[in-house]
């Protein structure tokens, strides 16, 4: 059966005919065209020609290409043109090496095709090809020789088998509303399953918007997915800018879910400044209700990481636990022992058991994750001197540093510390690096004049404290002269009433070296009067015990400032302890 071309709105005409007959058979046909208030041109001539374009994309103008995109199969048109030199991948859709693949359209009416089997049975065996395309088998074929960074969906599922960031999508057969649109005739039909309307459609307006991404709406919701088809088309420019959007919005909290989805992405700087959030905050990062959405991989390859810093290896454990659960879950089974096993499979053993102290051990063994074996074995390893071989992993987490705490005095006094600032001074026998300071807590004023209006009573105090580190040349004279290095300012929180120091803690740890007298300072911030509890029967020196049968010895004495008084307070005081790391080899 012959196949008819649809008529063509205006007519064309060829070089024969007279020059001044042409151009009035043209002038006669354009005025027989009337512009609809649909279709009338609102922009103004000094407009960019992508806001023109723009302009004819939404009133469909043009376009020779609809997108049928996600599950809800909307319908997103465009001009192959502008797609084509906006995208490595998009050209070769459409003009490169898969052009041919890409090529169907709809070449007579789609409803006169639907009602009539054997015209679309004819117009397919004309192009060689069914009438309906999917980009995702087009794309995988594309040779990453083109400098197309455009992952495939084989790729995708290797880092999320189990779509956890992104639900698997499949192609299905389109309803009939579309296939028999009328105003698809002569369009190029794309299908787009793997992708939301909402971030397709921002690729296209940005891709319109000649790439000015003030032009598009990118937040929170629609960032992954935006970023998911950016890299997808190989819009690079809008992946920067979804990986900016991202960057900026980093915190412990999130640092973990978007790991896993920089790493489904592979975008190495996103990568990187999530190790960095989570090696400096790991116990935030690894509370329960962040760690339960990321898949297998990622939760391995930070659990295998040494720059870690967990306040105990216990919290990795917790952490490794609350996902197995959450794993259990998503699989519809039990969350009993032998599932949360199967279910952590090799990531229990990249969890540091013999960093836990026996208390600690205690606690994880209480769970019941382990068998018998594996506690006894580990139960050994923290008792029995020299170690016995383990088979879980022992080298220390942040970058091979032991953590460790010196305290100064043996009980606490009975009578309260009013200075607002305090010193002391130490010396380490071998290299170490400060973590911070141990800080009393803040004991309420009270008001005894008469007449003295009553603060209202809280259950918690809060302080702002400065702490520095500073090196002083003789400790023994008046007013050594100190030359500070290392300070920072904190907040610090704590139960009104409990004497447990509060550590304060410098951004990052302060090298000290051996044999070297530091000064370590604490000032209380504001105006009003400071008094909180202090410590006594402060110890001159003071063996600490490190791995490998190695010890550490500190020597601790008072600054005196000019009056003479003993600042710190190597007898009663503040700073009640010095937390430090020791380095280690790391092999």
């Amino acid at each position: 059966m012959e196949v008819k071309a649809a008529p063509a709105e205006i007519e064309t005409f060829s070089g024969n005919n007279n020059n001044n007959n042409n151009v009035n058979l043209v002038d006669m046909n354009l005025n027989r065209l009337s512009l609809s208030p649909a279709t009338s041109i609102d922009s103004e001539p000094g407009d960019p020609l992508t806001k023109r374009l723009n302009h004819f994309r939404q009133i469909g103008v043009g376009c020779d290409v609809a997108f049928i995109v996600g599950e809800e199969k909307e319908m997103i048109k465009a001009h192959k043109l502008v797609l084509g030199c906006s995208s490595d991948v998009f050209y070769a859709m459409f003009y490169g090496a898969i052009a041919e693949r890409c090529t169907a359209t709809y070449a007579i009416n789609p409803m006169t095709a639907a009602t009539n089997p054997s015209n679309q049975s004819v117009t397919a065996a004309a192009t060689g090809i069914s009438p309906l395309e999917d980009d995702c088998d087009s794309l995988d074929s594309v040779d990453s020789s083109e400098e197309s960074e455009c992952s495939s969906s084989d790729e995708l599922d290797e880092h999320d088998p189990e779509g956890l960031l992104f639900g698997k999508k499949e192609t299905s057969p389109l309803n009939a509303s579309i296939l028999n649109d009328p105003s698809l005739i002569g369009h190029q039909i794309v299908q787009v399953p793997d992708i939301s309307p909402t971030a397709f459609k921002i690729m296209v307006d940005y891709i319109y918007s000649n790439f000015d991404v003030k032009g598009v709406a990118i937040n929170d919701d629609n960032v992954m997915h935006t970023l998911y088809a950016a890299k997808k088309y190989d819009i690079k420019q809008l992946v920067s800018a979804c990986v900016r959007y991202l960057l900026n919005g980093l915190t412990a909290s999130n640092a973990l879910c978007l790991l896993a989805q920089a790493r489904l992405f592979d975008e190495n700087h996103l990568i990187q400044r999530c190790y960095e959030v989570i090696d400096k905050h790991t116990d935030t990062v690894l509370m329960p209700e962040n760690v339960t959405g990321v898949d297998r991989n990622t939760l391995m390859e930070v659990l295998s990481r040494s720059h870690l810093d967990p306040t105990s290896e216990l919290v990795v454990f917790r952490a490794a636990v609350a996902w197995a659960e959450a794993e259990c879950e998503r699989r519809q089974i039990a969350p009993v022992v032998e599932n949360l096993r199967q279910a952590l499979g090799p990531a229990l053993q990249l969890i540091r058991f013999p960093l836990m102290d026996v208390y600690e051990f205690g606690k994880a063994a209480i769970s019941g994750v382990l068998t018998c074996e594996e506690m006894a074995e580990v139960y050994l390893y923290l008792t029995v001197k020299p170690h016995l071989p383990c088979r879980y992993p022992t080298l220390f987490r942040c970058s091979g540093r032991s953590k460790h705490v010196v305290q100064r005095f043996t009980s606490l006094s009975s009578k309260k510390c009013t200075r607002r600032e305090n010193k002391i001074c130490f010396t380490a026998d071998r290299e170490i690096y400060v973590r911070g300071f141990g800080v009393y807590g803040i004991i309420p004023v009270s008001k005894t004049h008469i007449g003295m209006a009553e603060e209202k009573t809280t259950s918690m105090w809060t302080c702002q404290v400065e702490i520095q580190l500073a090196t002083v040349t003789d400790p023994s004279q008046y007013s050594a002269i100190t030359s500070v290095f290392a300070t920072n300012t904190v907040f610090l929180q704590g139960p009104i009433g409990d004497s447990t120091p509060i550590v304060a803690y410098f951004a990052e740890p302060v090298q000290c070296h051996p044999d070297v007298t530091y000064v370590a300072t604490i000032k209380f911030a504001g105006e009003n009067a400071v008094q909180t509890f202090q410590g006594k029967d402060g110890q001159e020196s003071v063996t600490i015990n490190l791995p490998y049968d190695e010890k550490l010895s500190f020597k601790f004495q008072g600054y005196r400032n000019s009056y003479g008084s003993d600042e710190g307070g190597r007898q009663e005081g503040q700073i009640p302890s010095i937390h430090f790391y020791c380095q280690w080899p790391l092999d």
